[in-house]
């Protein structure tokens, strides 16, 4: 998984990851500032992949986004809202 672009971002950002055949189940996880878990998105594509996240719900402040994959977590990034 590689860091959002752009970042910080104002109404839109791409992550973009790599997830290999293996993988039975991955998602991506999203925490506000203090840890909460915020949002979860399942992730179909194995292989070269992105997702678009969107500002509307997000207010101005720092989030963290994790990787899982069947059950564990391989990387987590920080990405900045304007």
């Amino acid at each position: 998984m590689n860091q959002n672009v752009p970042n910080p971002f104002a109404e839109r950002t791409v992550i973009t990851f790599s997830i290999p055949e293996s993988v039975q189940k991955a998602q991506i996880h999203f925490y506000d500032g203090m840890g909460k878990l915020i949002n979860t998105i399942d992730v179909q594509d194995r292989g070269n992949g992105q997702i678009n996240v969107y500002a509307n719900d997000l207010s101005t402040g720092v989030y963290t986004y994790s990787l899982v994959a069947d059950g564990k977590i391989v990387a987590t990034k920080r990405m900045m809202k304007q």
